[in-house]
């Protein structure tokens, strides 16, 4: 494969990391909503509070977890964003760089 082609290939993935890096913003606002949402159940759970009548949860415990792993996940998706801000600029230098053979 020459750089040429190669760079065809670069561009395509490039594009496609580009894309998804928008979504970061999204990520952020969803976790501070989880983050909130968690602060709020431990707080109720430590008040005592009666879960809502309309709550598809069995207890806090339960959505807590289940808030949790809904952290985990938008960490990791903004874990992911950074890497793939790092793949953009080696594939931005790479097209620039890399003479046509």
């Amino acid at each position: 494969m020459t750089n040429s082609e190669a760079k065809i290939v670069v561009q395509e993935s490039l594009d496609k990391l580009k894309e998804s890096i928008k979504r970061e913003v999204n990520y952020n606002k969803e976790l501070a909503d989880d983050k909130l949402t968690l602060k709020t159940l431990e707080q109720m759970k430590l008040d005592g509070e009666p879960l809502p009548e309309s709550c598809p949860y069995i207890s806090y415990d339960e959505w807590i977890e289940q808030i949790n792993k809904e952290i985990k996940s938008g960490e990791t998706s903004i874990s992911r964003i950074g890497k793939e801000k790092a793949e953009i600029i080696a594939f931005e230098y790479f097209i620039s760089n890399a003479q046509d053979a």
